[in-house]
This record gives C-alpha cells, structure tokens and sequence, in this order.
C-alpha cells in the first residue's frame, strides 16, 4: 500500500489556521499572502509528492475471483496506468493469470461498462450561502451543476449514489431519479452552520459499502468551504490512509472567497484529493462549474477476464493477473478463493438385475448360436463438485478384468459382448470417466446374473428343429409320385391311340399319291446333280419336292451327322418338320457302319414314313441316290453328294 504523505504545516501556518477571519486591508493581506508562502515553500520542498497525482505509479487489481463455471474461471480487473487513467484495449496476451502462482493463458478478455457507487458530501456553512450580483447563492450554482449531471444519468447506468451531511446520509445507495429529488429538497440554513470534517469521514463510510455489483468503483465529491479547526490535518489524514486503503477517490470543491483559496486547509484539501487519485476545484461563485462527470467517467470502465484451471484439489487457492504494458509489467495483489473439485462419478444406468441368453425364436433348437449377443449399456455422469466438464476417457470393466474403454466419443455407451458367456453365472460390473483435468472416478460395482438356457438336444430335437424340411420334403415325394401315376397313365392312352392312327395309314393304296410326269430323255441316264451353291456342305440331303413332283424352293436338308432324328420336338428331333401329320419323333436315317450307304427308320408314327411309297418299319429300309421318301403328308428326295456312276450297257454278241 503507497504511504499518505501529509505536509507539516510550521508555526505561522497553525496561527494563520487558528487565527479568526477577519476584515483587513490590502496591504496587510498582500504581507499575509508573502507570509504563508515562504511558509509554505518547504512544505514543497520536502514533500514533492504530496502534490502529485494521486496515482504516481501504474496499478493493477482484480476482483474476487468466480469459479461457478469451473473449471472456467472469471475476475475483473482494473488496470490504471501513472496517471491514474484507466488502461483500454488489452489482449489477452498481454495478460497472464498466476493460479496458485502458476501462470495460466487467459483465454477471453473484454472490457465492460460497470456503475459507479458516487458519494455527495456537503460541509454547510455560511460560506456556501453568500450571493452573487444576481442573488444567486454558490449553493444553488452548485445545486444546478449536480441537478444537470443526475438528470443526464441513465437508470441502467447502475450508479448508486448517496447524499451526506453533517447530520449523517440523507439518502443512500440509490438511483439518480431518486438521489436527485432529495437533493433538491435539502435546503439547511447554511448561515446557522459550522464547517465540520465529519461530514467527510461520514461520506467515506457511506462510500465504503458493500456495492451491488462486483467491479464497482467508490468516489466522494466532497463539497466544503475552508475550515478553521486545528484537528484538520490529523483528522484528514485517517481519512486519506482509509480512501487509499479502499482505492477510494476523493473529489473537492472548495466553495468560499477568493482570499481562502491558499488557506491553509485549502491546502491540506488539496493534498488529500490528489494522493487518493481524486479532483481538487475552487469555487467563489464566479468560475464555471465543471461537468462532474470528468471525475466519474474514468472508474466506469473494468475488464472480465476469463481462464482454463487447471487445479485438482479442493480449498483455498490465489489468483493473480500480471500485465505487459508497453514492457512494463503488472502485478496485482493475490486473490483467495474457495474451490470445491471432485473426480466424476460415472453411473451405470440401463444395467437389468438379471440377463438370459437362449436360442433365437425363429430356430429355438440352435445350440450355436444363443441369443442376445450383446448388451448396450449407458452410463450417466454425475459431478458432486457441481462442475460439468468434459469426459476423455471411459473404460468398462468386467469382474476386474477390462473389457473395453472409450479414448473417443461417444463416452456414455458400452456394447458389452455376451458370446463367450456360455455358462450361467453372476458377474460384477464397474465403469470409470476421466475428465478434462485428468480426475479419474469409478462406479460402484453392480451385480448382474447371466443365465444361459441350451436348446435341447439328440435326434427328438433334430426332428424338432429340421420339421418344416422334413414336412416338405415328405408333400414333394407325395406329389412327384402321383405326377409319375398320372403321366404313366396319359402316355399309355396315348401310345394306344397312336397305334390306332397308324393302321389307317399302313396300306400304301389308300394314300393320296402325285403323279410324276418324267420328261422323255434319250441316250445314257446319267445321275443329277445339284449345284454346290444350292445345299449345304454334307455326305447327303434331303430336297423338298412339291405335289407335283418338282423341286420346292425351300433349302435342302442337309444330313451331316451318322445318326438323324426328323420329328416336330425340339428336344427329341435334329430336323424339325412343322406339319400336323409329323410326329414329335417321327423317324430316324442313319449311316451304314461302313459308311457306304443309309437306312430309314420309322420311330412309331402315326402318319408313317415311305420310301418310294412303301413303307417302311422299325426295322429300317436302305436309301438309294434318288429315292423318294415322305414322312407323312411331306415329300423329299434323297441325294448323295457323290452319287454312283451308272455304266453304260455293254452289248456282248452271242456266240454264234
């Protein structure tokens, strides 16, 4: 805390303090003026600082600190600079917060608008009551500066100002509105009144407390005339120690006639307005007041800084602020707090008593697979401190064994897998959360039984479990013999009817048969050939031929293979006849063994099969280059590609 210095005033000064005011000439007041200031000229020798701004060195506070928020932890500091003018426009990195002496990073800091807790004293006396050409007393000038100043305060200001005098406060702590009124309603009789310094120890007290609001700043504007009380300068400096003690800021306006402003209690006011940082004005009714608010605006203004804690430990902790102004560090005075920190407590939520695993509904016989696999668990986190903060770790425990832990979020979920648990059985489950500061808690340790129901087992369950398959296939076998009964029966019908249809047919007389018209040829018959271009590349063909014999214009068939099925099935033919009287498998041609020639087989047709209108049985009919052979309604003509050559006839004459 800076020292109050106070002047010690010599011999001339207390005659001239204890010495009655009275009428003198000029010429004796003109003496008495020299006089007081050779007087007082050690007074400034001696003590320079007396006179100096109330704050001659740059300070730094901070408030009780708030932890509500832990482990964020708030303040607000005042920061002035030599002046005594309050420092704006600090970063937080020209701030650093000492937590237990240990510097932390301040994270945030803004400056805020904060009230101002503003003490109005009023020393009567008959000084204050005395006119001017206009009949206007230094009062009621006084009275009109204030009256202006209050009017112009915003109630959302949060001032709190009080009103004091010698009989103590006539209003305290409260709204301009309010303060005003009876302000203008306080009118003494000024003349009937003894200046005394008690009305400025009672402003003090009312200053000093306790504020509304944290950060608030306490100033007097002490209104007085000068005083002739030899108990002035001890009186004042207990109240000069207290103010600087309480950061108090003391504003005087001496109100009284020119002649006293060099008094000797002018000076002692003076003093104690510049060491507690405050204003010092003289007023004889002629000079212009000024706006009060020059005094107030400067303690308006407070920063809120804000910081990470990193403490782990319940108690009592310090706090501190060191400031870099222009390279110039800060120190504030250490704060003590009170922190109440606990570990978290984790808080199994969703655990049943009791748990069973069996086979799944849908396949009750499986004793594979066991139903649930596993159990979601959820954990609630509880801070008996009354400080959430954020959880990094959580792990999961299964009779003292770790089964899973959480180094991600989510933190508050476990899937507890349950499919190595096989055998009934009561297991104990416990949970820990670390938070952000690195306190681990744990969870009491809960009981839960396991019960494991095995589906039952041998060929009872078997038949059990495979019933539906079984069922099934039993109706299948049931169905595919009644279809083979069914088509047995059809196809027996069927061949009996085909056998039927076929001895219509098998009289060669009766069917109709086209007449072939031979050109007439002359010399050797030599074989026919078709052109190469007009059939495909095989050993022999079959040509289609129309009613009347001639070729028809469809392709040749071509018979490539040893053995060829002829027929209207896909499935059972080669050569696919569309024509009503073709039967699925009609007949079949195929190569001698040696390769030497072709035989025609009927496969059971209705229609039958002909070669050169005889017909021909299972037993098959050989096929000549040239032969005609029909296959129901459908007439075609056999060809090989290499015919054989007919010889010429030779004549032998007879033996004579």
């Amino acid at each position: 805390m800076r020292k109050f210095f106070w002047p010690k005033l010599g011999r001339g000064h207390l005659q001239v303090l204890t010495r009655r005011t009275r009428r003198i000439s000029p010429r004796v007041l003109a003496s008495r003026l020299l006089l007081s200031a050779f007087c007082l000229l050690p007074l400034f020798l001696l003590h320079p600082s007396s006179f100096a701004g109330a704050q001659t060195t740059a300070y730094a506070e901070i408030s009780a600190p708030d932890a509500s928020a832990f482990p964020k932890i708030s303040a607000l500091l005042d920061i002035y600079d030599a002046s005594g003018q309050f420092v704006g426009g600090l970063e937080p990195s020209a701030l650093a917060a000492l937590e237990d002496g240990i510097p932390r990073r301040v994270q945030e800091v803004t400056e805020e608008p904060v009230g101002a807790q503003i003490v109005i004293g009023v020393n009567t006396g008959p000084a204050l009551d005395v006119r001017d050409g206009q009949g206007v007393t230094r009062y009621q000038r006084i009275q009109q500066a204030l009256g202006v100043w209050a009017q112009a305060r915003p109630a959302e200001a949060g001032d709190n100002l009080s009103l004091v005098t010698i009989a103590g406060p006539l209003i305290a702590r409260t709204t301009p509105e309010a303060w005003l009124a009876s302000f203008a309603a306080f009118q003494p009789d000024f003349r009937a009144t003894t200046p005394n310094i008690q009305s400025l120890a009672l402003s003090l007290d009312a200053a000093l407390a306790s504020t509304p609001q944290v950060g608030m700043k306490r100033t007097i504007l002490f209104i007085t005339p000068h005083m002739e009380d030899p108990a002035l300068e001890a009186a004042l400096k207990t109240i000069g120690e207290r103010a600087l003690a309480s950061r108090t800021r003391i504003n005087i306006w001496l109100v009284d006639g020119e002649q006293y402003f060099e008094h000797p209690s002018a000076l002692l006011f003076q003093s104690l307005a510049t060491q507690t940082g405050g204003g010092f004005l003289t007023f004889s009714g002629r000079e212009q007041l000024p706006d009060p608010e020059t005094y107030f605006a400067n303690l308006r203004r407070v920063y809120r800084l804000t910081y990470a804690s990193s403490l782990t430990s319940s108690g009592e902790h310090t706090l501190s602020v060191e400031v870099n102004i222009g390279g110039v560090s800060i120190s504030s005075a250490p704060q003590t707090f009170t922190l109440n920190v606990q570990p978290p407590n984790p808080i199994l939520a969703t655990l049943p008593a009791q748990l069973t695993r069996t086979a799944p509904p849908e396949d009750p016989y499986n004793a594979e697979f066991l139903v649930p696999e596993e159990l979601q668990l959820e954990i609630v986190f509880d801070f008996p401190d009354g400080h959430p903060r954020a959880i990094v770790r959580t792990t999961f425990f299964v009779d003292g064994e770790l089964v899973a832990e959480n180094n991600t979020a989510p933190f508050d979920k476990f899937n507890w897998d349950l499919r190595g648990y096989t055998i009934s059985g009561q297991h104990q489950l416990k949970v820990t959360a670390t938070d952000s500061l690195g306190m681990t808690g744990e969870s009491i340790s809960l009981p839960i039984t396991v019960t494991v129901v095995k589906p039952p087992t041998g060929i009872t369950a078997l038949l059990a479990r495979y019933r539906f398959i079984i069922v099934w296939g039993i109706v299948g076998l049931a169905g595919l013999i009644l279809l083979s009964i069914l088509f047995g029966t059809r196809l027996r019908h069927s061949r009996r009817k085909r056998k039927t249809e076929r001895k219509k047919f098998s009289d060669p007389l009766t069917q109709p048969v086209s007449a072939v018209v031979e050109p007439p040829t002359g010399g050797k018959k030599k074989p026919r050939r078709t052109r190469p271009d007009q059939v495909p590349d095989a050993a022999a063909w079959l040509i289609r031929l129309e009613p009347d014999g001639k070729p028809a214009a469809s392709s040749p068939i071509p018979l490539p293979s040893p053995d060829i099925t002829i027929g209207t099935d896909p499935v059972q033919a080669a050569v696919i006849l569309d024509e009503p009287s073709i039967a699925p498998l009609h007949a079949r041609i195929q190569q001698n063994l040696t390769g030497a020639g072709y035989l025609i087989f009927d496969q059971n047709s209705l229609a039958g099969t002909w070669v050169n209108y005889e017909p021909v049985t299972q037993e098959g009919h050989p096929l000549k280059h040239g032969d005609r052979v029909n296959f129901g309604h459908l007439s075609y003509r056999f060809e090989l590609k290499e015919p054989p050559i007919i010889s010429d006839p030779v004549i032998t004459p007879a033996d004579s």
